[in-house]
């Protein structure tokens, strides 16, 4: 079963606009199999959105771990957020499993091969460009990821690993198209995908 290790606060960006604080090494939420909607070979998905709650689109570098527990795939993703929830659980203190790790809220690109080096990762809506920031700018690498899962947690082969937004995200509405991508150091692109927001 598929579970999601996803970094928050990645992008010092993003933890600024959202008015919080980047952390001294990567802290992360869980995703559970029920949260990861796979798109088909053309990267074309579907968004599911809630009645009269606020859903954030999030762009992110996600990887998946092979049987030796190191990346072997990598696509683009949306970590779609409900930000009513999240934020109540903020307010209140509890877990943020409602805000982050609902059903379908992990939507998947095209996979291709793991290769190492900068990513460019990009979201427009309905066809205007919304985020888009190199992996570089990531406040912990990979590598730094990587080591902290192994030395905290039991990882599996197939995991998936979210790497973090940058700066950029906004609510979505039904009958919005999302597009996103991701680019190597050669400008080619290697994953992308396009879903629509339903109810």
């Amino acid at each position: 079963m598929t579970v999601g290790w996803a970094v928050f606060r990645n992008y010092a960006g993003h933890a600024k606009e959202i008015k919080g604080d980047v952390t001294d090494y990567p802290r992360f939420f869980l995703m559970p199999p029920t949260s990861h909607v796979e798109s088909d070979s053309e990267g074309k998905n579907v968004i599911s959105l809630l009645a009269d709650e606020h859903i954030d689109y999030e762009v992110e570098m996600v990887v998946r771990l092979g049987d030796n527990l190191e990346p072997v795939e990598m696509c683009v993703g949306c970590d779609t957020t409900n930000r009513t929830r999240q934020t109540l659980a903020k307010e209140k203190g509890w877990p943020w499993l409602e805000g982050k790790g609902f059903r379908g809220s992990g939507v998947l690109g095209t996979w291709s091969s793991w290769e190492p080096g900068i990513m460019e990762i990009g979201l427009s809506i309905n066809g205007k460009v919304k985020q888009q920031a190199n992996t570089d700018l990531m406040v912990h690498s990979l590598d730094s990821i990587m080591g902290h899962l192994k030395n905290w947690y039991g990882l599996s082969p197939g995991d998936l690993v979210w790497t973090g937004t940058p700066e950029g995200v906004g609510p979505m509405k039904e009958g919005d198209i999302i597009e996103a991508w991701m680019k190597n150091s050669e400008g080619e692109i290697v994953s992308k995908l396009k879903a629509e927001c339903t109810i």
